[in-house]
């Protein structure tokens, strides 16, 4: 019994460890760590909608619930923000892909927002953007269809994400009921 109370305090600190709110950076905080490595991709597609997204390695996520959902919680509140999706233990690291306005936010705000959250627990180490640009007739290059390929992936993964959760949820809710 006197391992109980410390033991109970251990298990509730490591369960709220990343739930403090997320902060938003303000325009001030807006330039990029002068250490993310930043790459850009202008592609070009004849049929949907052009898109901009931006693939974010990010370094100190210890969960993909509890971080990833906190990285996602905060995007969600920036102006601009159309998705974002979290791709955790890949082989080279954790990544936030976020599809975004770029007429309404910059990729040097989605940066300074992930590293604001939790004061600076998460870092993003590289950035690597995809602009589309729809062409009208014209065959678009085979590098620009691997691209749109991958930008119509991220979309469906990303509407498949918001399904999902919510059904798990209420199935999660319906088994506590009994």
């Amino acid at each position: 019994m006197t391992f109980a109370r410390p033991l109970s305090f251990v298990l509730v600190v490591s369960l709220f460890a990343c739930s403090r709110p997320a902060e938003v950076a303000t325009a001030e905080s807006a330039a990029p760590s002068v250490n993310v490595e930043r790459t850009v991709i202008d592609t070009e597609i004849t049929s949907g909608t052009p898109v901009t997204f931006a693939d974010l390695k990010i370094e100190g996520m210890t969960c993909e619930q509890m971080c990833g959902g906190s990285i996602k919680k905060a995007l969600a509140t920036l102006p601009g923000i159309a998705s974002t999706e979290i791709k955790f233990d890949t082989p080279d690291g954790d990544h936030a892909v976020v599809t975004y306005d770029p007429a309404t936010i910059t990729d040097a705000q989605v940066i300074a927002a992930i590293q604001a959250i939790h004061e600076g627990q998460y870092k993003v180490l590289a950035i690597s953007i995809t602009n589309q640009k729809k062409v009208e007739g014209g065959a678009a290059t085979e590098d620009s269809k691997g691209a749109a390929e991958v930008s119509a992936e991220v979309q469906a993964a990303a509407a498949t994400a918001v399904a999902v959760v919510p059904s798990i949820l209420e199935l999660l809710s319906k088994i506590a009921r009994f």
